[in-house]
C-alpha cells in the first residue's frame, strides 16, 4: 500500500527540502573549490623565505620543532625578539644587527610560527613564547643575556626578567603591551574566530584576505611615520612571509587573544636596568602610553624618536643604534658567556665577523 500524502502530485514533500539541501552542498562545495582556487593564487610565486638580514645561520630544535636565529659579534649576549603580527620576523633588525655586532654577540630569532621557524598548527600563547625564549637563552646562548624586544614581545621579556633577573640583567623594551592594550584574556568570541582562521580551506582563505598586499600596505603605512619608506619591495618581503604554509595559525592566536598577557604585577618585581623606546607618531601604540609604564617603573630610561611611528628601530635605526649601544657598553662587562659554533653545525663554520 502507497503512503498517502497531502499533496496533489506523487512526490513525497520532503524532496523539496533534499534540493535545498543538495543545492547548498552544492554551492558549499563551489565556495570550498573558490576558496581553494584563491588560496593558490595568494601563494603563488611565494617561495620560502631566505635569510635577508646576515650573520651565522642555526636551527635549534625545541619540542620537535625547528627555530631559526642568526648569530654574528663578539662580547655579552644580546636577543633581538621581533613584533608579532601576521608577517612577523626578524627582518624588522636589519638595520641595527651589525651595529649592535661590533660590541655584542647579537642573536635573532624568529618566533615559532613565523619568520622561517616551523608554523605548526598548535595552541599558541603567550605562555608558549615565554618558554621559547627562555629555553633559548639557556641552551643556546648559555649565559646570561639582555632581551630587546618589540611589541607583545617586549611583554614577554617583562615577564622573564621579572622572574629571573640574574639570566636577564637588563631589558630593552619598544614599545610594549600588556597595560592598556593587549592584556586582556581571551574570549568566546576570539576563540571562534582562531577556529575559523585555523579550519584548513576556509580559514586560510580568510587569513589571506586579511594578509592581502593591500592589507600589508595600509598596516605598513599606519605603522611608520614616513610612508615613503612602505616601497613595493618591502610590500613583497612582508607578503611573501604572510604566506608560508601555516603562516596563520599563530597570527590566528593572536587574533583570538591567546597571546596576551598582562604585566603589571611583572613590571612592579622588575629592578634591572630597563630602556624604553617609543616612536613619537606612533598610531597603533600612541606615545601617552609611557605614562602608565613610568608610573609602575620611574627608572625606566626612556627615549621617544622622532619622526618615528610603531617600529622606531627600524625608522630611525641610527638613533636607535647609538642609544641601545651606548647603553649596552655603559651596563654590561667587556666579556660575556659566548658559543663559537652553533648547535648542528660543525666545529670551524664560517662566521659573519661585526661591522667596522
Amino acid at each position: 500500500m502507497r503512503p498517502e500524502f497531502d499533496n496533489d502530485d506523487d512526490s513525497p514533500p520532503d524532496d523539496d527540502n533534499t534540493s535545498i539541501w543538495r543545492r547548498l552542498l552544492l554551492s558549499g562545495g563551489a565556495l570550498l573549490g573558490a576558496a581553494a582556487a584563491y588560496n593558490a593564487y595568494a601563494r603563488r610565486g611565494v617561495d620560502r623565505i631566505p635569510n635577508l638580514i646576515g650573520g651565522e645561520e642555526g636551527g635549534w630544535i625545541w619540542r620537535g620543532r625547528r627555530i631559526s636565529f642568526t648569530k654574528r659579534g663578539d662580547g655579552p649576549a644580546v636577543l633581538l625578539i621581533h613584533g608579532i603580527h601576521a608577517a612577523a620576523w626578524s627582518y624588522e633588525w636589519r638595520y641595527n644587527v651589525d651595529y649592535l655586532a661590533r660590541n655584542q654577540t647579537v642573536y635573532t630569532i624568529d618566533l615559532l610560527g613565523f619568520g622561517r621557524s616551523d608554523r605548526p598548527p598548535i595552541r599558541y600563547s603567550s605562555r608558549t613564547y615565554i618558554s621559547l625564549i627562555s629555553d633559548f637563552v639557556a641552551q643556546v646562548i648559555g649565559g646570561s643575556c639582555t632581551l630587546v624586544a618589540n611589541s607583545l614581545s617586549a611583554a614577554y621579556a617583562i615577564i622573564l626578567g621579572a622572574r629571573d633577573p640574574h639570566r636577564f640583567p637588563a631589558l630593552a623594551l619598544i614599545q610594549p603591551t600588556g597595560l592598556t592594550r593587549l592584556n586582556d584574556a581571551a574570549g568566546v568570541t576570539g576563540d571562534a574566530g582562531r577556529m575559523a582562521i585555523d579550519s584548513p580551506v576556509v580559514g586560510t582563505a580568510a587569513f589571506n584576505a586579511l594578509a592581502s598586499r593591500r592589507n600589508i600596505r595600509h598596516w605598513l603605512e599606519e605603522a611608520y611615520a614616513d610612508n615613503t619608506l612602505v616601497t613595493d619591495e618591502l610590500v613583497d618581503i612582508a607578503y611573501d612571509v604572510a604566506h608560508q604554509r601555516g603562516a596563520r595559525h599563530a597570527p590566528a592566536a593572536f587574533i583570538a587573544g591567546h597571546l596576551n598577557i598582562d604585566i603589571r604585577r611583572a613590571l612592579r618585581r622588575l629592578h634591572q636596568p630597563a630602556l624604553l623606546f617609543w616612536g613619537e607618531e606612533a598610531q597603533i601604540a600612541p606615545v601617552e602610553e609611557i605614562r602608565g609604564f613610568r608610573s609602575l617603573k620611574p627608572d625606566f630610561d626612556v627615549h621617544i624618536l622622532s619622526p618615528a611611528g610603531d617600529l622606531p628601530q627600524d625608522e630611525r635605526p641610527d638613533d636607535f643604534n647609538v642609544i641601545l649601544s651606548t647603553w649596552l657598553n655603559r651596563r654590561l662587562p667587556s666579556s660575556a658567556l659566548t658559543q663559537s659554533t652553533l648547535p648542528g653545525m660543525p666545529e670551524g663554520s664560517p662566521r659573519t665577523p661585526p661591522a667596522l
